[in-house]
């Protein structure tokens, strides 16, 4: 792959760059192997507008412009990968946590005067979300629990978080199911899969990443696995403005 960074703070034009790449890019041929124009998912319909804004490009059909999520779709829906097993949505999890909340309650040290509070298990399904995407587990909780440095409220948090999160672990597994929360692992682990041993020519003709200020362990192993498909990518970074020191922090 045919790697380029596009370093720089906000408004340095990173985004003009992107856009100005895509353009020639479906402008040079509008038919071919996919582009991918990878963005938050809030900031991929503005950034549809800004392309066709200046009437360069009338219309388009091989660029896909993504959010993680729908990349992760894409790569499901790939020739040779498709989606292994069913995905339980947020309403599912949330309902099967409330049961699992309620069949536990004896056993949970500090969750047990929550766990039939109105919104508890829909909280506690998001947090569970917040941690796959940082690539947490139970096993790991459980280890954190042991710390003695940590208060006695807080160790029991983190194991009842932990006996709540195996349960629900292994209700997916008996029901063959998997969190919507992994769609992004699905999609790596599948990437890995095809690419052992694989040297097929490459997927995805161009990939353009722009607007992100951070990036969780999820989507960066994402990443990684679909460059290699890639014949030439460009990633853009904001970085902090030095010379404003409450920015700087902020710098990946």
């Amino acid at each position: 792959v045919q790697l380029n960074f596009l370093l720089g703070p906000a408004g340095s034009g990173k985004t003009f760059r992107c856009l100005a790449e895509v353009r020639t890019a479906l402008s040079r041929s509008p038919e071919g192997p996919p582009l991918i124009l990878l963005a938050p998912k809030q900031a991929t319909f503005q950034l549809e507008r800004q392309l066709l804004a200046d009437g360069g490009v009338a219309g388009y059909t091989r660029l896909n412009i993504f959010s993680f999520e729908r990349l992760a779709r894409f790569v499901l829906d790939m020739p040779g990968t498709p989606l292994p097993v069913r995905l339980l949505a947020e309403d599912g999890r949330t309902m099967v946590l409330r049961a699992l909340l309620m069949q536990q309650a004896g056993d949970l040290k500090w969750f047990g005067a929550s766990a039939r509070r109105p919104g508890f298990a829909q909280r506690l399904g998001q947090l569970i979300g917040e941690l796959q995407a940082h690539k947490c587990s139970p096993a790991k909780l459980q280890t954190l629990v042991q710390n003695a440095d940590l208060n006695r409220g807080l160790q029991q948090k983190l194991q009842d978080l932990a006996l709540v999160w195996e349960a629900y672990t292994r209700w997916l597994s008996e029901q063959g199911l998997q969190d919507a929360n992994r769609l992004l692992d699905l999609a790596t682990d599948a990437l890995r899969s095809r690419s052992a041993g694989c040297t097929s020519p490459s997927t995805v003709q161009g990939l353009w990443m722009d607007g992100f200020a951070e990036m969780t362990p999820q989507e960066l192993d994402l990443l990684a696995a679909v460059l290699p498909r890639c014949a030439r990518a460009t990633l853009a970074f904001c970085l902090g403005d030095e010379s404003k020191a409450d920015d700087s922090w902020l710098s990946l």
